[in-house]
C-alpha cells in the first residue's frame, strides 16, 4: 500500500504543477496584453483614447500580477496537501 499512496502523491503533485503552469500561462498573457496596448500607445500605433488604453492596460496587468500570487499560493496549498495525504498515520500503523 506504500507503493500506491506514494504514487498517487506523485499524481497529485505533478496535477498541481500542471495546473499551476497553465495558469501561469493565462497570467503571463495578461501581462503582455496590458504592456502591449500601452506600450503601442506609446510608440503611437493605437488609435484607441489614451484614458482607455492606461486605464484598460494597467488593469490588464495589475490582474496578472494578482493572478499570478493566487496562482503561487494555490500551488503551495496543492503541493502540501499531497505530500501530507500519504504521510497521514492510521492507529493501527503506531
Amino acid at each position: 500500500m506504500d507503493r500506491k499512496n506514494e504514487e498517487t502523491d506523485m499524481q497529485k503533485r505533478s496535477k498541481a504543477m500542471n495546473l499551476a503552469s497553465l495558469r501561469a500561462v493565462v497570467a503571463a498573457y495578461l501581462i503582455y496584453l496590458g504592456c502591449s496596448l500601452i506600450l503601442d500607445h506609446l510608440r503611437g500605433r493605437s488609435t484607441l483614447s489614451p484614458v482607455f488604453v492606461w486605464l484598460v492596460g494597467l488593469f490588464f496587468i495589475t490582474a496578472g500580477i494578482a493572478f499570478g500570487f493566487y496562482i503561487w499560493k494555490r500551488w503551495r496549498v496543492d503541493r502540501d496537501t499531497a505530500g501530507r495525504a500519504g504521510k497521514t498515520e492510521s492507529p493501527d500503523n503506531r
